[in-house]
């Protein structure tokens, strides 16, 4: 929790018994202890409890998830509409020569 490393106590129980002196040093560490355990049991259950509340939201949300995962590799084996449905009308020859004045890479013969 507190992520100390062994050093790092034995600098903080020389400084305790430095300050505290060595009659009221094993009090202290008892009591921090004991704070310590109850803080670490609380926030243990505390856990369990988020967990088991967010359990069954989660395993629906994963397994929706899941099937449009899945739904993205299939094949769709029938012809989609047309995107814009002006478009989907054939060519005529009036379109034609709209097309080709359109098209930068056709001659021109007026430029």
């Amino acid at each position: 929790m507190f992520n100390l490393s062994g050093s790092e106590i034995i600098f903080l129980l020389l400084a305790g018994l430095v300050v505290l002196g060595p009659e009221r040093l094993p009090g202290v560490i008892r009591q921090v202890g004991k704070v310590y355990g109850d803080i670490r049991r609380t926030t243990q259950g505390l856990e369990k409890e988020l967990r088991g509340t967010f359990e069954e939201p989660l395993r629906d949300l994963r397994a929706t998830a899941e099937s449009i995962q899945s739904g993205f590799g299939e094949v769709d084996t029938e012809p989609s509409p047309p995107m814009r449905p002006e478009m989907s009308t054939p060519l005529t020859s009036d379109d034609d020569e709209l097309t080709e004045s359109m098209n930068p890479h056709s001659e021109n013969p007026d430029v």
